[in-house]
């Protein structure tokens, strides 16, 4: 139905073009018919995470048409499946252009879930009993999966040059169940991992713009407006954990409904000097409403009532931002760029105030969050004898955020790099970059407070060096070679607790070479090192929170090494050039992560510091082969036979020996698993025929 309705929709855009398009022109065209054959072993889900790929027909068609004042393209891709796209086009050279479009696509998580509630796809969920049932054999399946529908069109008008007009809406529809993970009681206790939560998203979005572009002045005003509506504000779940009699249920807030508009000013203007002044000035606001929930279930499963002054909340955030930058060539050898850029956030949002009698302090209010950034910077690049060319660029940032826990940041960010130009086939090029972080944290001096010794480590002070080293060689018309090396090592300055240090180690090589008119080689090659160290530690005295671990604190040390290769082969023969061509391709992924894992704690029996690493960290191994041969049967007319293979492995600690379910409610130590992503493993093999016809 969905696809006898986006032909319909194309015929009648289509239709007032045939008569205008009347005089002599061009029509280009492509049809493509595509048989798929697959088998699949194991995760389908994870094979299909973002296509659509099943037994059956697959349809592209392309068509295009062009005379001296008019033009139309049209495009169609995998008609009446769910990675469904289409596009039209159309337009009069130099006086306007419009097109429309409509696209899906799904994302799916895991097929064939399984929970012990009901009412699974809407907005509250329950089971029968007293109890829920344990028996995973009779619980209900469903999929993890989200299914995402696009459409929408814009103008743009020409005819008014040196000004000129855009407007432009779309829409998107989101719809599934996507798993999100709870603690039945406050604090922790039992756990449900996961439960279904319901997505029925809508998203709007228009934009409309209008400016004038003529040497040596250019001009935009904009003004975008989105707005987000979610049909299922709250899920409302039974839960298990809660103290016989208590029938009140549990509940998990969703995204509420927003909307959001931005106003914007972009300038250019031509100095002498060959040089360019550009802006960029903009004012947005989001705002949102929300009810708020007046109770919880506490850790001995009862109700606790809360009060609140108000029982709703109204988020209003408002951002300005504004930049400016200066290029310039003044001489034949320097480049040169100054900018300044400024960011800002105001929250206006309601401040509530909770009370809760049971809990110490009896009294919270939400802390709102604001935070400024200002960045300025120059780059200057010079061209040196021997053909060289360097370049330099400096950045200094200033980020304050209002909260005690995140602190202000002054980033001193600068780079050099080095690149020879006296080879016509050969670029090589070095370069060096490090980041120099300050961090101010403004809250507690008292060593006692554990916020004293946190250090959130996307903004802890730190330094990152970075090298960099690259070769662009092509000795051969017909042999192109590439390497690149990068390594980064970050230090994190006075970390306790957390990340204290990471290092990186990255090659990446690729090239291609044609054997004359019958066969082309390609390759890649790719290796990534990542050693990074993790620590815990429970300080004990104020004067010195390192104070040696002992046997009955919770510290650990973790060192956590990852490794990943891939690479890839590839070959076109042409067995009878312009007629025959045998495809040949080959691509293999592993990835190897292992935990060195350290506590300083009495041991459990039969534990040692060796047997407690992880040595099964993110590990997986992604390989695929795939034989294509390609046969021209006539002008325009070709033909396609292949056969492809993929397997994908994963193997990581946290799914080892994996349970639906932990133990009988209501105990702390209970648990209920859906499934999700517990077994992504899959091989497939796939075979395919296909037709293309040109005109």
């Amino acid at each position: 139905m969905k696809s006898k309705i986006m032909i319909f929709a194309v015929i009648l855009c289509l239709s007032p073009f045939f008569d205008i398009f009347a005089e002599e022109s061009e029509f280009k065209g492509e049809i493509t018919l595509t048989g798929v054959f697959r088998d699949i072993n194991g995760d389908e889900a994870k094979f299909k995470e973002y296509n659509d790929l099943r037994n059956g027909a697959y349809g592209r068609l392309r068509l295009n048409y062009d005379t001296e004042k008019y033009f139309m393209d049209f495009k169609a891709d995998d008609i009446a499946y769910d990675t469904q796209n289409y596009r039209l086009g159309a337009g009069m050279w130099g006086k306007f252009r419009a097109n429309i479009y409509y696209n899906e696509f799904p994302h799916n998580f895991t097929l064939g879930s399984r929970s012990f509630y009901q009412g699974i796809g809407g907005n509250y969920l329950t089971y029968p009993g007293a109890a829920p049932n344990l028996n995973v054999s009779t619980w209900d399946e469903f999929d993890y999966s989200i299914e995402r529908k696009n459409y929408g069109g814009g103008l743009k008008l020409e005819m008014l040059k040196p000004f000129y007009f855009n407007v432009s809406a779309s829409r998107e529809e989101r719809e599934g169940l996507y798993p999100i993970g709870v603690s039945l009681l406050s604090p922790g206790g039992p756990a449900l991992e996961q439960l279904p939560m319901p997505i029925d998203y809508t998203t709007t979005n228009i934009k409309l713009e209008g400016g004038y572009a003529k040497k040596p002045f250019f001009f935009s005003l904009s003004y975008f407006y989105s707005q987000f509506q979610n049909d299922n504000n709250m899920l409302f779940f039974r839960n298990p954990s809660a103290a016989p009699g208590v029938t009140t249920p549990d509940i998990f807030t969703l995204p509420p409904d927003n909307h959001y508009f931005k106003l914007a000013f972009k300038g250019a203007m031509k100095l002498p000097m060959n040089s360019k002044f550009s802006t960029n000035l903009a004012f947005s606001r989001a705002k949102s409403e929300a009810d708020l929930i007046n109770y919880y279930i506490n850790n001995a499963g009862a109700v606790t009532l809360l009060t609140l002054s108000d029982p709703k909340f109204r988020g209003k955030i408002d951002t300005q931002n504004y930049n400016f930058v200066l290029n310039s060539n003044p001489i034949s050898f320097l480049d040169g760029k100054a900018f300044y850029k400024h960011y800002k956030t105001s929250n206006k949002s309601d401040e509530i105030i909770t009370t809760d009698l049971t809990a110490t302090p009896p009294t919270v209010v939400n802390e709102l969050f604001d935070y400024k950034k200002d960045a300025v910077g120059a780059e200057l690049g010079f061209r040196l004898p021997a053909k060289l060319y360097f370049n330099a660029f400096y950045h200094y940032i200033i980020t304050k955020r209002d909260r005690e826990d995140i602190p202000e940041n002054r980033d001193n960010l600068y780079s050099v790099e080095l690149r020879w130009n006296g080879l016509d086939f050969m670029v090589p090029k070095v370069g060096y970059e490090r980041l120099h972080r300050r961090a101010k944290f403004e809250g507690s001096i008292d060593p006692n407070d554990i916020e004293f010794w946190v250090r959130r480590f996307d903004a802890a002070a730190k330094i990152k060096d970075t090298y960099k080293a690259s070769l662009d060689i092509s000795p051969l018309e017909n042999l192109n070679f590439s390497v690149v090396y990068k390594h980064k090592k970050t230090d994190y300055e006075n970390t306790i607790l957390g990340l204290i240090d990471e290092k990186s180690d990255l090659i990446n090589i690729d090239g291609d070479f044609a054997i004359g008119k019958f066969v082309k080689l390609f390759g890649y090659f790719g290796y990534e090192r990542i050693n990074s160290n993790q620590v815990q530690r429970q300080f004990t005295t104020a004067a010195d929170p390192r104070t040696a671990p002992t046997a009955t604190n919770f510290n650990w040390d973790a060192k956590q090494k990852e490794k990943e290769y891939d690479y890839g082969t590839g070959a076109e023969i042409y067995v009878i050039p312009k007629k025959l061509t045998l495809v040949l391709q080959h691509d293999y992924v592993r990835s190897n992560g292992f935990v060195d894992y350290t506590v300083f704690r009495a041991l459990n029996p039969g534990e040692t510091q060796d047997n407690i690493d992880i040595p099964n960290w993110d590990d997986y191994r992604l390989q695929s082969y795939m034989i294509k041969v390609v046969y021209n049967v006539v002008k325009g007319l070709s033909l396609t036979v292949g056969y492809a293979y993929e397997r994908f492995k994963y193997n990581d600690a946290q799914y080892e020996g994996y349970l639906y379910t932990i133990g009988p409610f209501p105990t702390g130590s209970s648990a209920a698993l859906t499934g999700a992503y517990s077994k992504p493993s899959y091989s497939t093999n796939l075979v395919f025929l296909g037709a293309t016809y040109k005109f």
